[in-house]
Order: structure tokens, then C-alpha cells, then sequence
């Protein structure tokens, strides 16, 4: 079997895997709204955190393996080199740039969280039944932060594009795709939701172009992830301070 219908098969499967991992999401989203009890959120998340697995970071290592391209998670493919040619450079060194980013991040984490500490912050888009709503919740959004940021941007940015580009010879319909499905993917935040998360793949796609680092790309994600449903939350005044006790409509 060709390299080319290899990738179009695996195209075809991460596509299917997306139609799956969003099919009927916004009622899902209405219904986990609604939940009152911490039990039941946290079984949600939990599935959620699974599901992430299996539809995004399982095809990319699988699929990854099967092209004989399992190095791309470490150094970016060749077929994205012209793009990334182009890409304005804002560093002569990458370590530099590196440093810078992930510096800018966690600043950006730090400043989150003195802002949450003076006043309450709404997020963008709809995202609040996300939040943490008492202290047992805080590890369940901090696990998917983590998930989102690593899951999202090895499929999203690399093994997505990569799929289209060897399909296709067109690394530039690879990430124009890309942003458009991922922003999609967060239909159920509302619009501003969804421009806000295209507009962070956006961000996203430029600095892995810059910096040719998927795990830089994966780490500022996470940090942003982090100060939305952890840092904001928890030091802005979200959480119960009295939750639900064992036997009171909830368990551990």
C-alpha cells in the first residue's frame, strides 16, 4: 500500500474519530449544565478525559507508526519546511525563542492569577459549567487542561496537516483545515467560544511554524488551559466553600 492511500485511510479515520468525539455534544453540554451534584460532574469528566484519549492522541500514535513518521513528534516534517520558511522570524535563536514563550506563558499564568485574586473574570464563550465548583473538582480541570493541550496540539497541529499534506502535496490546506475543525470543535462554547479557540489555534499553528516544538506548542497550551479552568477559578471565588458532604447527594 502507497504512503498516499495509507494517509488518505488515516485521514479518513481522524475525521470519523472527530465526527464521533463531537456527536451530539451540545445536547451533552446542556444535560453536564445542568448536573448538580459533584458525583455525577466528575464522572463526566472523567469520560470526557478518555474520550479525548481515543479520538485524538490513540490515531495520532497509531497512525503515526503505521507512516513511519513516529520522529514528527520531535522534529518537525519536512513537508511543513516551506511554510514554516516563510514564517516571520522573531528570533535568531530558537532556544531563545522557546524560552521567551514559555516565559510568556507562564507570566500570563502568574498574571491570571493576580487578576483573579482582585476580581472575578468572566471567560470567553461557555465555558462555565467547565469551572471547578468545589475542591474535589480541581484536579478533574487541571487533568483536562493537560489532556486538551497535549491531545489537541499532536493532532491539530501536527498529525492532521501532516495527513493532508502527504494526501494532498499541500501542507497550507493541512493547517487552514486544521484551524477550521478545531475551532468547530468547541461549537458548544457559543461563538465567542469558538473565534476565541480559533483564534488560539491560530496563535497556535505561528508559533509551531516558528519554533518547529511541538512539546513548546503542547506546554503554552496547557498553561493557558490551566489559568481558564484552574487558576481563574479557584483563586477568583468559584468553589463552594461548604460542599456537599458523603451521604448528602453526593459520593467521593
Amino acid at each position: 500500500m502507497s504512503l498516499a492511500i495509507t494517509a488518505a485511510l488515516l485521514l479518513l479515520a481522524a475525521l470519523c474519530g472527530i465526527w464521533w468525539f463531537q456527536k451530539g455534544d451540545l445536547g451533552e453540554y446542556r444535560r453536564f449544565s445542568a448536573l448538580s451534584d459533584s458525583h455525577s460532574r466528575r464522572m463526566r469528566f472523567r469520560l470526557w478525559l478518555v474520550r479525548s484519549a481515543l479520538a485524538f492522541l490513540l490515531p495520532v500514535l497509531v497512525g503515526l507508526v503505521l507512516l513511519g513518521r513516529i520522529d514528527a513528534l520531535a522534529v518537525m516534517p519536512g513537508e511543513f519546511t516551506a511554510i514554516a520558511a516563510v514564517m516571520p522570524p522573531i528570533f535568531d535563536s530558537g532556544e531563545a525563542m522557546q524560552g521567551m514563550l514559555i516565559g510568556g506563558a507562564v507570566g500570563g499564568l502568574v498574571v491570571g492569577a493576580v487578576l483573579a485574586r482582585v476580581r472575578k473574570r468572566k471567560p470567553l464563550g461557555n465555558i462555565s459549567a467547565l469551572l471547578p465548583r468545589e475542591r474535589r473538582e480541581v484536579k478533574y480541570a487541571a487533568a483536562l487542561s493537560v489532556m486538551a493541550g497535549v491531545t489537541e496540539e499532536a493532532f491539530f497541529r501536527l498529525y492532521l496537516p501532516l495527513l493532508v499534506a502527504i494526501v494532498t502535496g499541500q501542507a497550507g490546506i493541512g493547517f487552514v483545515a486544521s484551524l477550521i475543525l478545531f475551532g468547530a470543535m468547541h461549537r458548544y462554547q457559543g461563538w465567542v467560544g469558538v473565534l476565541a479557540t480559533s483564534a488560539l489555534g491560530a496563535v497556535m499553528t505561528g508559533l509551531y511554524l516558528m519554533t518547529g516544538s511541538l512539546w513548546v506548542v503542547m506546554l503554552v497550551h496547557v498553561l493557558v488551559d490551566l489559568n481558564g479552568l484552574v487558576v481563574t477559578p479557584v483563586l477568583g471565588g468559584v468553589l463552594h466553600k461548604n460542599p456537599p458532604r458523603h451521604g448528602e447527594g453526593d459520593q467521593p
